[in-house]
């Protein structure tokens, strides 16, 4: 069976939140990527999302401020989009240094997990917003 997980956006406005991983990761290491985790035995890919945020940024998030993107990485993760409101201040619980960046700015980078196919859909839905 294929590993699976979710990765997520969070956005405030226009500014994506990306995280620059430590390293001590095996994978990437000091590379940015938009972060995301693995489900854990039994969970469901929207518990996973709820449970990664408070892991990776200290929030308490509610499903109705998160939609579903797009699946990536040949289907085995599930991208989705999280607004967040200007009174919620993520702080860092795991990597390097987190840093609020347009999509311009994302774009310029070597992003982990190869994750450059995420940003048309990210493009699109900010868009429309």
């Amino acid at each position: 069976m294929k590993e699976t997980g979710v990765i997520f956006a969070l956005i405030r406005g226009t500014q994506i939140l990306m995280q620059q991983r430590d390293g001590n990761c095996p994978k990437y290491p000091f590379q940015w990527c938009i972060p995301g985790g693995g489900r854990e035995d039994g969970e469901t890919y929207e518990a996973a999302l709820v449970r990664e945020v408070k892991e990776e940024y200290c929030l308490d998030i509610s499903l109705s401020q998160c939609h579903f993107l797009m699946n990536y990485h040949d289907d085995t993760s599930k991208v989705y989009v999280c607004h967040i409101a200007s009174t919620e201040q993520p702080v860092l619980g795991e990597g390097l240094a987190m840093q609020w960046m347009s999509l311009d700015e994302i774009a310029q980078l070597e992003l982990g997990f190869n994750q450059a196919g995420i940003i048309p859909a990210l493009r699109a839905t900010l868009a429309r917003a």
